[in-house]
């Protein structure tokens, strides 16, 4: 690898950084991964950069969280919970999730980034023939193709939806109705997915 080709990965990784004090540290990791490759150390560069894109997926998945809706009323929330994935393991990914619960109904919601399973669920959406195949139906979530798996007898079930080929939202719910499932689906901030992933 050129020094030219460290310095362009670095570049990339510096500019899907947002503008927080928080990042001081990424920066950092990623000035001295540069600083390393130059010195010829190759091993210490990549695990430098490798930790700074982990960090850089732990802040997308803080902002995501955000997409995550309110509880509806007469619901109540557990905290959210976030986690991000290093690329070198399975590519990567973030995500945020959320449960909602009412009696004994509950809800979980999940938004999903950069993770290799969104192309089953892109190519699901895009393709009639396989998503009729699955089980699943066609629905549509504030105008976007959602699939939906509903089961009446024990009342639960699961949307999924894919925003912009690269996050997936998953909501899954137990003692449920279909419209409380579709309200939740219905409730994700998906203009703000769509501007953290420059849609």
């Amino acid at each position: 690898m050129k020094i030219r080709t460290a310095l362009c990965l670095a570049a990339l990784l510096l500019a899907a950084l947002p503008p927080l004090a928080a990042a001081d540290e990424i920066l950092d990791e990623v000035e001295e991964a540069v600083r390393l490759y130059k010195s010829g150390d190759h091993a210490g560069a990549a695990a430098g950069l490798e930790y700074a894109a982990l960090q850089i997926r732990q802040l997308q998945a803080g902002r995501i969280a955000d997409a995550l809706p309110a509880p509806l009323a007469g619901w109540e929330a557990e905290d959210v919970e976030t986690s991000a994935v290093a690329g070198s393991m399975m590519g990567g990914a973030v995500s945020a999730e959320r449960r909602y619960e009412k009696g004994d109904a509950t809800v979980d919601v999940q938004i999903l980034g950069d993770a290799p399973m969104l192309q089953a669920a892109v190519m699901m959406l895009k393709n009639p023939m396989m998503l009729s195949a699955s089980g699943r139906k066609l629905i549509r979530v504030e105008g976007r193709k959602a699939s939906l798996e509903y089961d009446g007898g024990d009342r639960s079930g699961e949307i999924q939806l894919v925003v912009g080929d690269t996050v997936l939202v998953t909501v899954r719910g137990d003692d449920v109705g279909q419209d409380e499932l579709e309200a939740y689906a219905a409730a994700v901030d998906y203009a703000l997915i769509e501007s953290l992933n420059g849609d």
